[in-house]
């Protein structure tokens, strides 16, 4: 009789264990990544009454066996944090006290810095992971996570990126005849024996120094010819605007023998102009002469006149300044293959250290009859390389890529092109930038803390490790939503978010406690009703106790 007491009493006891178990997790409903529990109870053996069999055996009540984490995904809710993190899927954010140095594990994911920079959670453990060095790769050594890097250094431009279609009906241009330079043609009429002199500017109607296109300058060479001459409509004078040459004409009906000579004074026109010969030989009433090569020249001092296509790119020196360098595309000439192209990369004078405007780079390109890029010159730095102002270092070289060429082994129509259509850019990139600031950070779902300066940058700061166990069930509460490691639990096994196993973090974002009220309210029911049952073991067993103490009177 006294056993049916003390099996009434491991009732009481067991669902008294239960009912404050589920208490703790209804207390727990609102903390967040707070995993509930269950208990699991085993009946206790007391004795076997006679023989071997199961038949014959009492049992001595009940014990609770185990309470057990329930570690099932708990619901999501939405911060305005970034450092507020959850976990999707399996693992625990990694936490240190520096005192103690010992790690704890949570999925609590609410994370602040502190007055260091160190991400800490609200006991101010420090969350592990990865650092970044100052280039943003990450390093594999474990240790506290600090925000830092509060700016970033700037980086000068090594190179730039230019993708652009070059108008092939572009003309020829580039004529600036200068007073005292190249406004002279030496010419005679009666085959060599008297010589003249004809003034491009005085006697074409010129101004020094201002550019013209080829036809312009065709005109002025007629006009100075004729006015020097004495003889209206002698000559003709044309230009093809394709092939930038001009072609001079003694019309017919003219007595003189013409003769072009190109010595001494004229000979910077005849290189502007495209004639190679010192002389055109005896030209007779009409025969004509052609130059040889394209006319017409980039001049710095006229620039926008003296190319087709212009456009800016800015760029950044070694302290961060930016600087606009203006970059000039001129057609240069039409070859067998296709049309040749000159670039000149302008800096201003109040961005140079010589303070005049200059030419810090130049080359060439040509292209096929089919508009693809055929093959690009190599970069030549006139000045040694670009000398900007303010104290930055200088001669820096800066390349410019204009797309994969056949020469390089692509199709050439994957980066610049010569078709006909307007001029214009499709792409432009330099891998420059200014020094910056730490505007905010973002956090991926592989635990990557990337930081946005002011700048427009990103770099990688850091990355949050998480941590699986073979048996989270058997890790050791330690209060505040930390967990320890046990034998039972095993190693913790670390790595990155999303690997092995390992759930993702999603940002901005808390994981609420995994209690479900309904189930709880249930099993409280359950456990109160076992309570009351038990109870009644006792109240029954001392009854018939008293009966039996009655049977003596």
């Amino acid at each position: 009789m006294q056993s049916a007491l003390y099996t009434g009493i491991s009732g009481l006891n067991a669902n008294m264990d239960k009912l404050s178990v589920i208490g703790n997790n209804i207390a727990n409903v609102n903390t967040i990544g707070f995993k509930g529990s269950r208990v699991t109870f085993g009946d206790v053996l007391s004795q076997t009454l006679s023989g071997g069999s199961g038949t014959s055996q009492i049992g001595l009540g009940v014990e609770m066996t185990s309470i057990q984490k329930m570690f099932n995904q708990g619901a999501f809710e939405t911060t305005s944090s970034t450092l507020d993190m959850a976990i999707s899927g399996n693992g625990f954010f990694i936490v240190k006290d520096s005192v103690l140095n010992s790690n704890y594990y949570t999925r609590a994911g609410q994370f602040e810095t502190d007055k260091d920079g160190y991400i800490v959670n609200p006991e101010g453990l420090r969350l592990q992971g990865y650092m970044a060095n100052s280039s943003g790769v990450l390093q594999n050594t474990v240790q506290d996570l600090q925000l830092s890097t509060n700016t970033i250094a700037p980086n000068a431009t090594t190179s730039s990126t230019l993708t652009a279609n070059l108008d092939s009906n572009s003309s020829i241009t580039g004529y600036v005849f200068t007073s005292g330079s190249n406004e002279g043609i030496q010419f005679s009429v009666d085959g060599g024996t008297t010589w003249l002199t004809a003034n491009l500017i005085t006697d074409g109607g010129l101004s020094s120094g201002n550019a013209y296109d080829g036809g312009s300058a065709a005109a002025a060479i007629k006009a100075a010819l004729e006015a020097a001459n004495g003889t209206a409509d002698a000559y003709t004078v044309s230009y093809d605007g394709q092939t930038g040459k001009f072609t001079v004409t003694n019309n017919t009906g003219n007595t003189g023998t013409l003769v072009l000579d190109w010595s001494s004074a004229s000979s910077t026109s005849r290189t502007l102009l495209g004639f190679n010969a010192v002389s055109s030989g005896s030209l007779a009433a009409g025969a004509s002469t052609t130059s040889n090569n394209a006319g017409g020249a980039f001049s710095l001092t006229k620039a926008g006149d003296t190319s087709n296509f212009s456009t800016p790119v800015t760029v950044y020196d070694s302290l961060g300044n930016a600087h606009v360098v203006t970059m000039y595309f001129r057609k240069s000439s039409l070859g067998t293959t296709g049309n040749n192209w000159e670039w000149y990369a302008v800096v201003n004078g109040t961005d140079t250290t010589s303070g005049s405007t200059e030419i810090q780079a130049q080359g060439t390109m040509s292209f096929t009859t089919a508009g693809a890029l055929s093959s690009e010159s190599a970069i030549t730095y006139p000045g040694g390389g670009f000398n900007f102002t303010g104290g930055a270092a200088q001669s820096q070289n800066i390349g410019f890529d204009f797309g994969t060429s056949i020469a390089q082994g692509g199709t050439g129509t994957d980066g610049t092109t010569q078709y006909g259509t307007t001029s214009g850019v499709s792409m432009l990139t330099q891998d420059g930038y200014a020094s910056g600031t730490l505007q905010r950070i973002s956090v991926d779902a592989d635990g990557v803390i990337s930081g946005i300066f002011s700048n427009g940058r990103d770099l990688i700061i850091g990355e949050v490790l998480l941590a699986n166990f073979a048996s989270p069930v058997g890790l050791a509460s330690a209060g505040n939503n930390l967990y320890q490691e046990t034998y039972d639990s095993g190693q913790p096994l670390v790595g990155a978010a999303g690997s092995s196993g390992r759930g993702t973090i999603q940002s901005s974002t808390l994981e609420l406690s995994n209690v479900d009220i309904a189930q709880e309210f249930v099993n409280m029911i359950t456990a109160q009703r076992g309570f009351q049952a038990n109870s009644k073991i006792i109240t029954t067993t001392d009854e018939i106790l008293a009966e039996l103490v009655n049977l003596k009177r």
